[in-house]
C-alpha cells in the first residue's frame, strides 16, 4: 500500500464540503472566479464514494490517486476567464 495517498476519508467533511458547494456563498463565489454556477458534482461524487467505500483503505488511496490524475489533466484558473472579460 502507497504511503503517497491518504488511507482513510472523513464522510463529515465530505458532507461539510458538499453542502459548502451548494451554499449561496459556495455558489456565488464559483460564479465569480468561473463565470458559471457549479453542479458541485465532484463533492457529490466524493461524498456517495466515501459512504460506499469510506472503511476500505485501498480503494480510498486509489480515488485519492485518481483525484491527483484529474486535477493535473485538467489544471486551469480563473485567469483564463479574466482575460476574455
Amino acid at each position: 500500500m502507497s504511503t503517497k495517498y491518504p488511507s482513510t476519508m472523513s464522510c463529515t467533511e465530505a458532507f461539510d464540503q458538499l453542502s459548502a458547494c451548494y451554499s449561496v456563498g459556495g455558489q456565488f463565489r464559483n460564479y465569480y472566479r468561473y463565470g458559471e454556477f457549479n453542479a458541485c458534482t465532484r463533492q457529490l461524487e466524493k461524498f456517495k464514494f466515501c459512504v460506499l467505500h469510506g472503511t476500505d483503505p485501498v480503494k480510498i488511496q486509489q480515488w485519492y490517486r485518481d483525484q491527483a490524475k484529474f486535477n493535473a489533466m485538467h489544471r486551469g484558473s480563473s485567469d483564463e476567464i479574466w482575460e476574455e472579460r
